[in-house]
């Protein structure tokens, strides 16, 4: 099968690299060699490439800056997404649009299903329900993929890293750290989430949304904890609460999988198995990535 992924060379994209590797052909333009912003540019490679399926996980995701810019994050997240849904249509092709827990209000401590009512509590997440509804409507065999809290090999070019780095950081610097304790997610490795991408495309399911996040759930302050645990890291970590934010976040954003049973597909495996095999195979370069903006740690 031949992919064309946009955003194909972050956490995400080089993870749906490696998954594809000896199983599909994946073809990944720059940011340099087109904007999904330029309808035109974009027409033009899917046209030359004529791809089976396409992904984009192309974002403007740092919170803060879309908070700051929101002219910017909906031309990426919905414009740009309707562009790529638009271009995947007129091929025949099916549409994979990556979104986010954000388009939740996290007011609900037991999670989200995929046909809850979104209701984003900040830009960033009504960008994206907005590319979410944009993208259904544009190219009715579209399928909208959730994930929470991602961590990946590559990091993550808009934020310069992923959470897991900078708690692996903190900690050889032998830095005191405080984490966020009420605000739970459902932490994803980018790694299965591209396996669940590549799943779902190869068994062509039925167009909607669906959530692909690790199984079960856990706060910053949770996550952290067990990063430290299992790097085996001696630190000084302390919980706290979330208090004044520059950007609201939601209280509970864990995604809840409810169709992959009944369509007889596999779950994802537990977060703590993915945060397992995420820190055994941990390159150097990752261990490079720095700073994470997205939950709040100091």
């Amino acid at each position: 099968m031949r992919i064309l992924v946009f955003g194909g060379w972050g956490q995400l994209g080089s993870d749906l690299a490696a998954a594809s590797e000896a199983r599909h052909e994946l073809l990944r333009p720059t940011h340099a060699e087109v904007e999904i912003t330029d309808s035109v540019a974009l027409n033009a490679v899917a046209s030359a490439v004529r791809p089976d399926a396409v992904v984009n996980a192309a974002a403007f995701h740092k919170v803060e800056s879309c908070e700051d810019d929101p002219a910017r994050s909906f031309a990426v997240n919905t414009v740009g997404a309707l562009n790529v849904a638009r271009a995947a249509r007129a091929l025949g092709a099916p549409c994979v649009y990556v979104s986010t827990d954000y388009v939740f209000d996290g007011e609900r401590p037991q999670g989200y299903v995929e046909e809850d009512v979104r209701a984003p509590v900040n830009v960033y997440g009504a960008s994206k329900a907005a590319g979410e509804r944009l993208v259904r409507l544009a190219c009715p065999d579209s399928l909208v993929v959730r994930g929470s809290g991602l961590f990946g090999h590559a990091g993550s070019s808009g934020k310069g890293g992923n959470f897991v780095e900078t708690m692996l950081a903190k900690a050889a610097a032998a830095e005191p750290i405080s984490v966020v304790d009420d605000q739970f997610f459902a932490p994803t490795a980018t790694r299965d989430l591209a396996e669940r991408i590549l799943l779902l495309v190869e068994r062509r399911v039925p167009p909607g949304i669906y959530h692909a996040a690790n199984t079960g759930s856990c706060s910053w302050y949770q996550f952290a904890k067990r990063i430290f645990e299992l790097s085996g890291a001696d630190v000084n970590l302390s919980p706290r609460a979330a208090g004044e934010q520059s950007v609201r976040r939601p209280r509970s954003s864990i995604l809840l999988d409810t169709r992959s049973a009944r369509l007889g597909l596999p779950a994802n495996r537990s977060w703590e198995d993915a945060l397992k095999w995420y820190l055994a195979s941990r390159t150097h370069s990752s261990a490079s990535s720095m700073a994470d903006a997205r939950p709040s740690v100091t």
